[in-house]
């Protein structure tokens, strides 16, 4: 009941900005943005650009070509454009299931 008296607490409005996030399926806090845990610093950024991409409407067609860094594979030798690309394209399967997984959860988003 002592939701009732006190309306305008600070806790019950902290509570309920919490509340419409989780609603609404946001990922951030403020600045900061949660990546799924244990993720490493490349696949951050993967996961990063697909959600860009997943809020503007596209669609990922080609995700090597999307999301390689076309620098740096110039740079690299046949054998280690291989390597690049095989964990580019294990980090898009991992970051791809996990925004799936997400969105599915929240379908408001």
């Amino acid at each position: 009941m002592a939701n009732v008296r006190h309306p305008e607490c600070a806790i019950r409005s902290l509570a309920k900005q919490a509340k419409l996030r989780l609603r609404d399926g946001a990922r951030s806090y403020g600045d900061r943005t949660f990546y799924p845990q244990g993720a490493s610093p490349s696949q951050q950024r993967i996961y990063i650009r697909l959600k860009e991409l997943s809020e503007r409407g596209e669609e990922v067609v080609n995700p090597i070509r999307q999301l390689a860094d076309a620098e740096l594979l110039s740079g690299l030798s046949h054998d280690e454009k291989q390597r690049y690309v095989f964990q580019l394209a294990a980090d898009y399967i991992a970051m791809k299931r996990e925004l799936d997984n997400r969105t599915a959860s929240y379908p408001h988003a």
